[in-house]
């Protein structure tokens, strides 16, 4: 018999499921229609220049993949409500559709071209750039996930949209919240050893008000920043909480928030492949909408191609750290493999903390030994260690992926008159 425990279509937490995608969709779409109008009248009224409008159409564009991506939780939500089939085009489990959508990697090529040709051109980037940066951040998204996750488990299409959808949404202003948070008390202690050091050596803040007065004069001048910058930069104590940050409280707050939507499943025993494919949900939400924002920050078109080119590396650190989390935790929550999950979190933080220390070096070198221009083949040369770690994660992803399928093909069948227990909305 099969899944005769099916959820009530009028289960509480699918029709808070129902009620809260359906409200969340709605908000984004009032905020992108919202900046889309905040931005043609700065536009049209001259007072912002047409580079300047550029950032509000990038944020628009990503209010409105916002709502479209919430609206398969109501859908589906709400034909669970209905008791209504499952609508094939949200199907995730369709092999059809996979193949289709794991095609659209060609597309992603000749649309970097594109958006490089148009980040050159001011006029052309302020009504283009906004769908290209998302079509550009997604389909590597869309690739990375069906290619680690094919032929593995990840429960129904209401829960992959799901935890998707509130990776999505919800997760990245969780966590900049968190490191504004860890910032602002790392600042007021800063500030407070500062005071304390200014009290007992007058000559520091003698030393800041010249700094100071030299930015002033500097203006936009990046050279003379630079060189003014660089003694202080290179302090052994500067570098230390640089890295830090970027290589310690950043990648344990991403890496133990991401998986949140995840500890939904506790008390369920899903399986190691769900909650691996949880866990790659979780970091490819995330890491889509960390890559369409980080594309506002683009200021030349060759840092818009690099940007493109290194964000979508970037996805697969996102994914395969949340993924081995969320295979931890299914461990964790099956067998009891409690130090399971600690290994595995303690790797994903140690991936992330890597990713960032890394391409915290390699900026700050590029810049002070070469300068702020650099060219294509500095650029990858400074930026193999990168690739090279990047290269290690993907075997370790495709490690992952061989190791859960020959679990699952030694584990003995289930019977054919067994209970199957579903979690909320299941099919």
């Amino acid at each position: 018999m099969k899944n005769i425990s099916q959820a009530s279509g009028k289960d509480w937490r699918l029709i808070l499921l129902f009620g809260g995608s359906g409200l969340g969709s709605l908000y984004f779409l009032v905020q992108a229609l919202s900046l889309f109008v905040f931005w043609l009248v700065s536009y049209v009224s001259g007072e912002y220049s047409l580079v300047e409008t550029i950032p509000f159409g990038v944020l628009a564009w990503s209010s409105l993949l916002s709502c479209v991506l919430l609206l398969p939780v109501a859908l589906l939500s709400y034909e669970r409500i209905s008791n209504k089939p499952l609508p094939k085009w949200l199907d995730t489990s369709d092999r059809r559709l996979r193949k289709w959508a794991v095609r659209l990697i060609f597309l992603w090529p000749p649309v970097v071209v594109a958006g490089w040709l148009v980040a050159g051109k001011p006029a052309a980037a302020a009504f283009l750039l906004g769908p290209i940066n998302v079509v550009v951040a997604g389909l590597p998204i869309l690739w990375i996930y069906l290619t680690a996750q094919k032929d593995l488990e990840g429960g129904s299409s209401l829960r992959q949209w799901t935890l998707f959808g509130f990776s999505l949404t919800v997760m990245p202003i969780v966590v900049i919240l968190l490191e504004l948070v860890a910032f602002l008390v790392l600042a007021i202690g800063a500030g407070i050893v500062l005071g304390v050091s200014m009290s007992q050596n007058p000559q520091i803040e003698n030393e800041l008000m010249y700094i100071v007065n030299q930015f002033m004069i500097a203006g936009g001048d990046l050279d003379a920043l630079i060189l003014l910058m660089k003694p202080y930069i290179l302090q052994p104590a500067v570098i230390f909480w640089s890295l830090a940050v970027i290589g310690g409280v950043m990648p344990i707050i991403e890496e133990v928030v991401k998986p949140l939507a995840i500890w939904v499943l506790a008390g369920r025993k899903i399986t190691p492949q769900e909650g691996f494919v949880s866990g790659l949900l979780c970091g490819a939400g995330f890491a889509l909408m960390e890559n369409v924002l980080y594309f506002s920050m683009a200021m030349t078109s060759e840092d818009w191609l690099f940007m493109a080119i290194g964000r979508a590396g970037t996805g697969v650190l996102h994914m395969l750290a949340s993924g081995m989390v969320g295979w931890g935790l299914a461990r964790a929550w099956q067998d009891r493999k409690w130090q399971f999950l600690g290994l595995t979190t303690l790797g994903a933080i140690l991936l992330h903390s890597f990713w960032n220390m890394l391409a915290l070096v390699v900026g700050v070198a590029s810049l002070f030994i070469l300068g702020p221009e650099l060219t294509l083949w500095q650029t990858l040369l400074f930026n193999l260690p990168e690739i090279l770690l990047l290269v290690v994660a993907v075997f370790g992803m495709i490690l992952i992926h061989r190791h859960l399928r020959k679990q699952a093909e030694v584990l003995m069948p289930k019977p054919q008159d067994e209970v199957e227990l579903t979690w909320v909305g299941e099919e």
